[in-house]
Order: C-alpha cells, then sequence, then structure tokens
C-alpha cells in the first residue's frame, strides 16, 4: 500500500470488487493479499519513523559543546590556583605534581563523560 490514503481506498475497492466477481472461492486469497499490503505499509512506515528517531539521536550524542567545555576549563581554572597554593605550602613541590594531576585527569574525565 502507499502512502497516499486515497490510492488505499481505491486498492481496497478493487480488491473488494474482484472478490465480488471472482467469487467466495477466493475470499481467502484477497483477503491475505490486503493482508500483506497493510503489513507492508505498516513495516515502512515505521522503519522510516525508526530512521527519523536514530537521525535525531545521533545529532544529540555528538562531541560536547563549546559553552560546555568553557566552564569546566573555568571551574578547573579557578580550582587550581588555590589548591596549588595549599599543596605547596602544605607539602612542597611533590603536592603541587599531584595537585594539577589530579586537576587534569578530573577534566580529562569531565570531557570523557560528557561524549556519552
Amino acid at each position: 500500500m502507499s502512502k497516499d490514503p486515497g490510492t488505499n481506498r481505491d486498492e481496497i475497492a478493487a480488491a473488494l470488487r474482484a472478490g465480488r466477481e471472482l467469487g467466495p472461492e477466493y475470499d481467502d486469497a484477497i483477503a491475505a493479499s490486503l493482508v500483506e499490503r497493510v503489513d507492508d505499509s505498516i513495516d515502512e512506515r515505521v522503519r522510516h519513523h525508526v530512521e527519523r528517531r536514530m537521525g535525531e539521536d545521533r545529532g544529540r550524542r555528538g562531541l560536547p559543546s563549546n559553552n560546555v567545555r568553557m566552564v569546566l576549563s573555568l571551574v578547573c581554572l579557578g580550582v587550581s590556583i588555590p589548591l596549588t597554593a595549599m599543596s605547596a605550602a602544605m607539602i612542597g613541590v611533590g603536592g603541587v605534581f599531584v595537585t594539577w594531576l589530579g586537576l587534569i585527569v578530573f577534566y580529562l574525565v569531565s570531557i570523557t563523560g560528557l561524549r556519552r
């Protein structure tokens, strides 16, 4: 069956006329033909709907926006200054190294998590 409702009606009407002309012994064959056409039409519509939805989902699942990346960058930068000062005062150079390593890991994990 095609997508045009008028064509669908015409096909059904033609099948009913054919059933009247051929007689009751062909009713089962005509009914099976109509059911097959309806099934094909439904399958086509569902396939079209699923493809459209999958396309929409793919569009949404891209890389994170630049705004989110910018906010995460600013948060890491804002937190890094006081953490660096505290770790340098309390532990020394090793503390600064560990602090920056932790900030970098935090940023990378945040960005990777946004891609999913």
